[in-house]
């Protein structure tokens, strides 16, 4: 029977925080008349209005450390934890008409995998096992080609 890693809430602030901040760097960079909103909510990590006062888009943010240099040929599919399927719900009822990414970065957040909430609701669901997933624990299963790789690299030496 595999065991799961404990929970290690210094490692996951750590994460969340970068990847929130490299996020908002990008994002700010990229789409200059745009207001982040980062405040901690049980739902989405990152709500982006643009200044035309259009529907709001919606981030989830993450990083995988695993990933070094280029994605691995032999890592078909991103996996998106079925416990955001609460976010996702709320999504659907409440935003429709927003935009909801899915955002996985690799280990120094220069490269992500970007997926469409729709896509992920539409992906199939199942157990995922490595040494860091209890036994049982569900996932979204992405294939890669159902996402878009971006390069996230900006020039931040402003920030």
């Amino acid at each position: 029977m595999k065991m799961k890693k404990p929970f290690n809430k210094t490692v996951y602030d750590i994460a969340d925080t970068t990847a929130k901040k490299h996020m908002i760097g990008w994002l700010e960079h990229n789409q200059p008349r745009c207001t982040v909103n980062s405040e901690e909510t049980t739902y989405f990590d990152l709500t982006v209005k643009t200044d035309d006062g259009g529907d709001p888009s919606f981030y989830e943010v993450e990083i995988k450390y695993a990933w070094k240099e280029e994605w691995p040929e032999n890592w078909t599919e991103l996996r998106i934890p079925h416990r955001k399927r609460r976010l996702l719900e709320k999504w659907k009822r409440d935003y429709r008409n927003c935009l909801l990414t899915f955002v996985v970065f690799n280990h120094d957040c220069s490269k992500a995998w970007h997926v469409d909430g729709d896509t992920v609701l539409e992906s199939e669901v199942k157990e995922a096992s490595n040494r860091y997933i209890k036994k049982g624990e569900l996932f979204f299963h992405i294939p890669v080609e159902q996402a878009y790789q971006v390069d996230m690299t900006y020039d931040n030496s402003d920030s």
